[in-house]
């Protein structure tokens, strides 16, 4: 069995993170900036941890100073992560002292003025039951608003990321070939994917000494589908339908590498497809070439969206779209900038979108691709390796 190496960030990629927020700090004349968004302290510590009511606070001080604010649960954790400078420990939510006390005492240690702090939220965001102070309500000024400083940075992924974002797409790939085989009629849908996401696991595991999930949420990888008319409802995710002929089933498959995701799914047909199922495919099949085709550097992304809906206006399928042409991934399944007329982004190299335009169609059901896409310097490629066209995703009934 060929053993793999799994790509991994590296401590020295975090530390330059941390520098470059650091510099468009000192550019806004700030003394420190707060930052409260799991995603984002993971994007420049790589501290991955289970988001609960209780805060954990990344604060990023003066000639790169590094803090961690976390409950006395994630100690040891916060402990080993490079780079840190500080860590303060408080001991519950909501404890004797609200966290958010520690929180602003940690500032004032290092002499963040209140109106010279920036934050990516105005305190911790609520969660599980979380109720507190705003930092504004600590300090008696309203901080300033330096999300972007994160997010800008987050946009282009590194050659690091991409690496892990198309492992990723590789071991999808495998797992959803191996789903897609053991699909029969009579089985519940969890009777044919459970099985195949487990095994694939297995192999990761075994293939990749070292490796596990970095995230929270899930095993690592994951392959499943939902079937029947209730696929005209994008998140529907109605299961236990049972497959039988004529079902339209649409998929998802993907894994954790480091903490980055990618996303593959593709609409099967059991059995023979009707006229109707075949023109509704192939209209699908159709807005995704499209986006794909228009995809490259200079390009906003408003103008991806728009190109596909005046496709799905000559198609006659205007009606059956429910939702916008994609959205970035990396460390979340949802990151901005968005393939949505609505966002004024311009594609550059290094973006990773998910490419997946739908029809759905009351009476038929859902038909829906998607494919994880990369911008290149002259275009784009899709990351994802798997079949597109309806012949070799039909399921013998």
């Amino acid at each position: 069995m060929k053993k793999i190496t799994y790509p991994q960030v590296g401590a020295e990629e975090y530390a330059a993170r941390r520098e470059a927020v650091c510099a468009g700090m000192d550019a806004a004349g700030l003394d420190a900036i707060a930052v409260f968004y799991p995603a984002r302290i993971a994007y420049m510590t790589g501290f991955h941890h289970v988001p609960t009511e209780r805060p954990i606070v990344l604060i990023l001080g003066p000639n790169q100073y590094a803090s961690l604010v976390v409950p006395a649960v994630e100690k040891e954790h916060a402990e080993s992560v490079p780079g840190i400078d500080n860590v303060g420990v408080y001991f519950e939510y909501p404890g004797a002292e609200h966290p958010m006390e520690l929180v602003a005492m940690k500032l004032a240690e290092i002499n963040a003025k209140p109106r010279r702090t920036g934050v990516d939220h105005d305190g911790y965001v609520p969660y599980w039951g979380y109720r507190g102070p705003r930092l504004s309500d600590l300090s008696g000024e309203r901080p300033v608003d330096a999300e972007m400083l994160v997010e800008s940075l987050r946009r282009v992924k590194s050659p690091t990321e991409i690496a892990c974002i198309q492992l990723s797409c590789d071991w999808a790939g495998r797992a959803h070939r191996r789903m897609q085989n053991a699909i029969k009629t009579g089985k519940t849908e969890m009777e044919c994917y459970a099985p195949a996401a487990t095994e694939t696991l297995f192999e990761m595991v075994a293939e990749m000494p070292g490796w596990r999930p970095r995230g929270f949420n899930g095993t690592g990888l994951e392959a499943m589908f939902v079937g029947g008319r209730s696929t005209a409802m994008p998140h529907g995710f109605v299961m236990g339908h049972g497959i039988a002929a004529g079902d339209v089933l649409v998929s998802g498959a993907g894994a954790d590498i480091d903490g980055y995701h990618s996303e593959l799914e593709r609409t099967m047909i059991v059995g023979t497809p009707t006229p109707e199922q075949e023109r509704a495919f192939d209209a699908m099949l159709a807005l995704q070439s499209r986006a794909i085709e228009v995809m490259a550097p200079g390009v906003p992304v408003g103008e991806v969206e728009l190109d596909c809906v005046q496709l799905a206006r000559e198609l006659g399928v205007e009606g059956s779209i429910r939702h916008h042409v994609g959205h970035s991934i990396g460390l979340e399944g949802h990151e901005a900038p968005f393939l949505d007329r609505g966002d004024d982004a311009v594609l550059e190299p290094g973006m990773v979108f998910t490419v997946e335009p739908g029809v759905y169609i009351k009476e038929l059901g859902g038909f829906r691709h998607s494919d994880t896409v990369v911008i290149t310097e002259d275009g784009c490629r899709v990351m994802t390796d798997y079949p597109r066209e309806l012949k070799d995703l039909i399921i013998p009934a």
